[in-house]
């Protein structure tokens, strides 16, 4: 298995060949083609209304990609993936370095991460001071959680 091909982390955009907006099997031919072993699940997203499934594949302890209705709006990456943001930030760097590429970082207690308004979310470990991982996602990600609830933002994706 190789993730070099997937080194790079482009913000709204996506890694390598996989596309923020791809259909679940658009991906899964991907991986497939490159003999990546995965794990798929579902995530019945009871605690969200509506409840609409998000199915997620995890390739490693590298890549975690979240679909709504079979389109891919979210990437995660952590542990083992190799590759850095067009800035240079990438996992395992201290968040002190960080901070001097990425000053407009704003702390969400909420979800205990940093959130860049260049498109990117860093999760960081107190113990080491380093990141620990990277999500991209979709620019609708980023509406008020009730609009995002709503999937109303799908039907472009959905139209391709």
């Amino acid at each position: 298995m190789s993730l070099e091909m997937f080194n790079e982390i482009i913000p709204y955009v996506g890694i390598g060949p996989i596309k923020l907006g791809m259909t679940l099997e658009e991906v899964r031919t991907i991986i497939k083609a490159q003999k990546m072993k995965f794990d798929q699940w579902i995530d019945p997203n009871k605690w969200c209304e509506p409840s609409i499934p998000w199915t997620l594949i995890r390739i490693e302890k590298a890549i975690t990609m979240v679909f709504v209705k079979g389109i891919l709006f979210e990437i995660g990456l952590e542990e083992s993936y190799i590759g850095s943001l067009p800035n240079g930030i990438h996992i395992g760097m201290p968040m002190s370095e960080v901070e001097k590429l990425e000053p407009n970082l704003k702390y969400n207690e909420d979800d205990e991460e940093f959130e860049s308004p260049n498109g990117y979310w860093i999760g960081d470990e107190i113990a080491s001071g380093k990141v620990v991982s990277i999500t991209i996602f979709l620019p609708d990600v980023e509406l008020d959680s009730d609009e995002f609830f709503k999937y109303e933002w799908l039907e472009k994706y959905l139209q391709k």
